[in-house]
């Protein structure tokens, strides 16, 4: 299983224990499957380089294998629904890669 150090952790977290990341400034707010969270000290941008998660708004990352669904709005953003029922905004300039990650249509 694929692991991440996320700062400020002595042990490495599995990648598949988070569901979504948010962006707050310089910050990173890490959503965990359990319901839990935690702040870490690196900026949104810098967990680009893991290919499970996925941009899908300035402020955030979701883990492609926790999305449930998604909902449209007028085909220029909308919201992916995730598997504990959170809904994460999608904005329009994701839109386009988030319908074709996910093989929905807008």
């Amino acid at each position: 299983m694929r692991t991440i150090q996320l700062p400020g952790y002595i042990k490495p977290t599995f990648v598949n224990l988070i569901v979504w990341l948010e962006g707050e400034a310089n910050y990173t707010r890490v959503h965990y499957q359990n319901g839990t969270n935690s702040l870490v000290t690196k900026p949104l941008n810098h967990f680009e380089q893991y290919a499970c998660f996925v941009r899908v708004h300035r402020s955030a990352m979701v883990n492609s294998m926790y999305v449930h669904g998604f909902i449209s709005n007028n085909g220029r953003s909308g919201l992916l629904q995730l598997v504990d029922g959170k809904n994460v905004p999608v904005s329009r300039a994701h839109l386009q890669l988030v319908t074709n990650l996910f093989s929905v249509s807008h």
